[in-house]
């Protein structure tokens, strides 16, 4: 800790300070210092500044966050006898949005983890997407068996990031999305489709008013989103029966502006998300339509005071990106929401990441657009563990103190002292997506490594994208990177378990995958023997995968949700046993063939030499296409 701490200091500020993780006092380099604190005037250019002489050191900080960035900077300076440092900020607000409604609900205790660092960092703002797990009183199902959250948990939580300066923000779901409340019969009243309330229907304001105070009352965070996207289809259900058709455009203006108002009732202000806006209002119906203007008559009806949250995870056309964002701040009150690519995978994919946000975000400084975030989107069972997000949210952070893009090598350096960890860890775990044959013209990054893994070994619906492309030496390589880096990392590199046990399962599995039906084909018995033996080998990796997932997961997350995945596991487990036993009869002649490998293989993901039609290969169209 700091020999001591002056100035302008409060009982919060020293309580964060004396929180900080252990890894960032390491070494005894603070032990020395004098420090000194003092406030910024609120009108000057700088967000932050750091001058060290000696064991003396001053800070001086307009927001609460940037003393703890300055903190983080200080650490990254640490044995410097002399020297001075001054940033200003160009995006005020800058964050990191978590998924804990797609299966994974990250554990407080996990939260407060990735908010120390985030504080190092200088994130200001936690977007916590939240559906339907959070608790709501009076109704007991919403969220049930989803390991949400509990009121307590939500105050708890706040407290602990406003000690460092950071909002927590509810993103939530006042429309669409909105499946899994649905479900349940209760709430038939309030369905206009299996995914979307029912606008127009009382009942239906009275649940939002419910979600709208329970947010309000637990985090101090005026802001909530509110989502509203993707919702094609609606008035389509029983609103229609109901009241007949309707322009979708005027439904939804509709619907948003009685739920501003229940926002407005409660002291909250939202922000939704753009695209069915956009979308409806487009000649084209289409949402990245950068050369229209936007229609005067829409705006108009959008309430003024309300966030219009520009997503977009996957362009990388820098006129796309300066003309969409264009058109949101001319709509005001713009937001941008960015990519950290997990999204139906086990990896946050880097190179695909880096290369799509830093355009965005150079759009965004160009046009002043007061708050963006990354997005660690979890869809299709949530295989990917946050902890991976965190070199992707030290770019974000960079990226809001600098005027241009951030270089790898000050990447780099500051994200060892904001995390204690090493950069190439984490682009070493995106190799399980980030494979050599990625196409890079693509606008979809494959996820080979979710398909590999869950993909049948004798259906093999993926088997005509791997041949020839030597995937099976990529995950070894990978494999061997992974294994040095957690030798380096210690107890520290405990979540680069699960990628090496996964790199080292691909490995196997896609040899497999491209020779088992070769082999049957070429009806080379000598190498469907050793392809059996490879199977019982395959076994005992997956096996060993799926205890180390579940450790991970229990460490992570709350354990309901986890469920899903050990049925993918026992899956795919039964499977290989059942190959195993079917490639055992035909060997010993009691079979006098195999109809799963004599089924022709198609590509699916595959252009010429490259893998990337899209990365939504998701567990339903991976596992079998057997339909009961």
């Amino acid at each position: 800790m700091f020999r001591e701490i002056n100035g302008i200091v409060d009982e919060d500020i020293l309580c964060a300070a004396h929180r900080l993780p252990p890894f960032y006092f390491q070494g005894g380099w603070a032990d020395g210092i004098r420090m000194e604190l003092f406030r910024l005037p609120a009108g000057e250019g700088a967000a932050l500044r750091i001058a060290v002489e000696g064991d003396r050191c001053r800070i001086g900080f307009r927001e609460r966050i940037h003393l703890f960035r300055a903190l983080g900077i200080l650490r990254e300076n640490a044995g410097r006898a002399q020297f001075r440092h001054e940033e200003e900020m160009y995006i005020p607000r800058i964050g990191v949005m978590i998924d804990a409604s797609r299966n994974s609900v990250p554990d407080p205790g996990f939260l407060r983890a990735l908010l120390d660092r985030m504080a190092l960092m200088g994130m200001n703002c936690l977007i916590l997407y939240m559906e339907d797990v959070y608790e709501l009183e009076g109704e007991p199902r919403f969220g049930y068996m989803r390991g949400g959250y509990t009121r307590e948990q939500l105050r708890q939580l706040d407290d602990y990031a406003h000690l460092y300066g950071i909002s927590i923000v509810a993103s939530i779901q006042v429309l669409g999305h909105m499946e899994k409340v649905l479900r349940f019969p209760e709430c038939a009243s309030v369905q206009d489709s299996p995914s979307c309330l029912l606008v127009g229907e009382e009942k239906t304001y009275e649940l939002i008013g419910k979600m709208l105070g329970t947010i309000g009352q637990c985090l101090r965070s005026r802001m909530v989103i509110v989502g509203m996207d993707e919702t094609n289809g609606l008035g389509e259900g029983r609103y229609r029966q109901r009241n007949g058709a309707r322009k979708p455009l005027d439904i939804f203006l509709e619907h948003l502006r009685r739920v501003h108002a229940l926002a407005r009732e409660r002291g909250l202000e939202i922000a939704l998300y753009s695209d069915m806006l956009f979308s409806y209002s487009s000649p084209r119906h289409v949402y990245l339509d950068p050369g229209e203007e936007p229609d005067p008559g829409i705006c108009a009806r959008v309430p003024g005071d309300a966030g219009l949250i520009y997503w977009d995870y996957y362009s990388r056309d820098s006129d796309l990106l300066d003309g969409m964002m264009k058109r949101h701040r001319d709509m005001g009150n713009a937001i941008y929401a960015g990519p950290l690519l997990s999204v139906s995978s086990f990896c946050v994919n880097y190179p695909f990441t880096f290369r799509t946000a830093e355009p965005a975000l150079e759009a965004v400084k160009k046009y002043q657009v007061p708050m963006a975030y990354g997005c660690l989107w979890h869809d299709d069972g949530g295989e990917c563990c946050d902890w991976l997000g965190l070199l992707g949210m030290q770019y974000y952070a960079e990226s809001a103190y600098r005027q241009g893009p951030v270089g790898r090598e000050v990447l780099d350096a500051r994200f060892a002292a904001c995390t204690g960890s090493c950069a190439e860890w984490f682009t070493d775990a995106g190799f399980l997506d980030a494979v050599p044959c990625s196409n890079p013209e693509n606008r979809w990054p494959p996820n080979p490594s979710k398909y590999l893994l869950w993909q049948d070994p004798l259906e093999g619906l993926y088997d005509g994208d791997l041949q020839g492309l030597g995937l099976d030496a990529h995950y070894g390589k990978t494999a061997r990177l992974l294994e040095a880096d957690l030798e380096k990392a210690g107890e520290e590199g405990w979540f680069l378990r699960v990628p090496l046990l996964l790199a080292k399962t691909l490995e196997l599995k896609a040899a497999l995958g491209e020779g088992l039906h070769r082999h049957y084909k070429d009806r080379d018995r000598a190498a469907l023997q050793k392809d059996g033996e490879q199977l019982g080998e395959m076994l005992e990796r997956v096996e060993e995968l799926r205890i180390a997932h579940r450790q991970q997961w229990m460490q992570t997350c709350s354990p309901f949700g986890w469920s899903r995945l050990d049925l993918r596991y026992g899956g795919l487990r039964a499977r290989i046993e059942t190959a195993v036993y079917r490639l055992s009869l035909y060997l010993d002649g009691s079979l006098s063939g195999l109809p799963e490998l004599e089924a022709p293989r198609y590509e699916k993901d595959r252009s010429g030499q490259f893998l990337g039609k899209g990365i939504w290969k998701t567990y339903e169209g991976i596992a079998t296409l057997s339909d009961g």
